[in-house]
């Protein structure tokens, strides 16, 4: 099954320099510095990395307030623990974890269901760039309905790797699961996903 590509994440901050202005800071630069308390390296690493936690938040709660406030929180948590991060290379997946694990609370302690049916929930549909085609929307509405009948666990992987983009690797590291956990929850998830619009498309 192919998947609509949706609205890319912003790509402002995503690259970003030293102080000369010249030279590209790694993201493992950036995680030395900041661990030094560097105040511009921890600023670097927000205006590089918040907006794709931002889409996670979204994508996954549906409620731009909520994610919002898990963005925030991500980044909290994160300065407070980048001590802890084995692989500073690895920052983009560890930032995702601890998302993801936010995002997990809120339905535990708030009870927000995932892409629960409001009034106020965006679909796939709504955040899809606006030149795509009515059928492809469509498919999406369909894909939405596929998604709220399966597991939590199968949903994540889905979102991260087709909607966000992540590598299965990232994926994996986002949801604190092995590579092979990761490809099994993704093929589970697609089977759910392709029998679901097949059996709408043939009544």
């Amino acid at each position: 099954m192919s998947v609509t590509v949706l609205r890319s994440t912003p790509a402002a901050g995503s690259r970003v320099v030293d102080v000369t202005g010249t030279v590209p800071v790694t993201d493992a630069e950036l995680v030395a510095r900041a661990r030094a308390r560097d105040a511009w390296a921890e600023e670097m690493i927000y205006r590089r990395h918040a907006p794709q936690i931002a889409s996670i938040a979204r994508r996954l709660l549906r409620d731009p307030v909520e994610a919002a406030d898990v963005t925030q929180e991500t980044f909290l948590i994160a300065f407070q623990k980048l001590g802890a991060l084995a692989e500073p290379a690895a920052l983009r997946g560890w930032l995702a974890r601890i998302a993801v694990s936010r995002v997990h609370r809120r339905w535990r302690w708030r009870k927000v269901r995932f892409w629960a049916v409001t009034g106020d929930d965006e679909s796939l549909a709504d955040v899809a760039d606006a030149g795509v085609a009515p059928d492809r929307k469509t498919e999406l509405a369909l894909i939405d309905e596929a998604l709220r009948a399966i597991p939590v666990k199968l949903r994540v992987p889905w979102v991260l790797r087709h909607v966000i983009g992540y590598s299965l690797d990232e994926v994996a590291t986002a949801c604190d699961c092995s590579l092979a956990s990761v490809k099994r929850y993704l093929v589970r998830a697609e089977a759910a996903v392709t029998a679901h619009t097949q059996e709408v498309a043939h009544g």
